[in-house]
Order: C-alpha cells, then structure tokens, then sequence
C-alpha cells in the first residue's frame, strides 16, 4: 500500500538547511565591522530605486527607514530566534512562520513575487512553509517531546 505522505524524517533536512542558512546569514549581520543598520538602509535605498511595490516602497520610506537601527536589531532576532528553533527542532512551526515573513519582506524590499524567476526568497519561503506545514520538528526535535506532553498545540 503506497501513501502520498512525505514522512516527517525527510523534511529534517529541509528544517537543518534553512536553520543554517538563517544562522549563517544572521551571523553575517552581527560579527561586521559595521552596524548592520547601515547595510540593511544602503540596500533599502537601492531598491527603491527600482520598480517594485508601491504600497511596500511607501512602508520602507515612511517606516523602516526613519526607524533603521530598530529594524536591523528585529532582523537580526528573527533570523536567530528561526534559526534556532529550526535546527533544534524546537517551535519548529513558530519558527518556520518568523522564517516565511522575514523571507516575504525580503522579497517585498526586492520588488519581487512569487513567481519571480530570479526570486531566491521565494524558494527560501516555500521551503519554510513546507516545514511549518508538515510540522517538521516532529522528528528528530524537541517537538517530539512537546507533541507527547501537548498534543493540540500547533507550535510544535
């Protein structure tokens, strides 16, 4: 009897490579010679340069960029907080969905969608939702004790 079920021990891998990729990156941002606030407003500004999004470009002017040093320390924490959590396998689904946001407002900043071909963000997105999905830290993380000890709980 065969089952269209992917099992939840394959998606580990998927979960290990994007916890590492956000803690590789995330490590990128905060072991520089400079605050990441001004790469993070320097790439702002070239992007705005571009066509993209009008209502996102409205955000990053009024928003992100008068409150830089804020938003790169939130950055910062959500790669780190997803990362872990997705190596771990530790709130796997919480950190899957502070994965998929932060990978949307990239791909906003970008002026790019889904269906983008030149979109990374997009891939990155798709993946994280595919753990969050199929609540991949039911294997090989601590959700597996979290999942005994509270069962409906979606974090987990």
């Amino acid at each position: 009897m065969t089952t269209n079920v992917v099992p939840r021990s394959l998606l580990v891998i998927l979960r290990l490579h994007l916890g590492a990729i956000l803690l590789i990156t995330d490590a990128g941002k905060m072991f520089r010679d400079q605050p990441f606030a001004a790469e993070m407003v320097e790439f702002i500004e070239i992007m705005l340069k571009r066509p993209g999004w009008t209502w996102y470009q409205h955000f990053l002017r009024a928003t992100v960029l008068p409150h830089a040093t804020t938003f790169s320390i939130l950055v910062m924490i959500g790669e780190l907080v997803a990362g872990v959590c997705l190596l771990t396998g530790t709130l796997t689904r919480l950190g899957a969905a502070v994965a998929m946001v932060l990978f949307l407002n990239y791909m906003f900043a970008k002026g790019r969608w889904f269906l983008s071909p030149d979109s990374e963000d997009a891939a990155v997105f798709f993946s994280a939702l595919v753990v969050c999905l199929g609540a991949a830290g039911r294997a090989f993380g601590v959700d597996v004790f979290l999942a005994r000890r509270w069962p409906r709980a979606l974090l987990w």
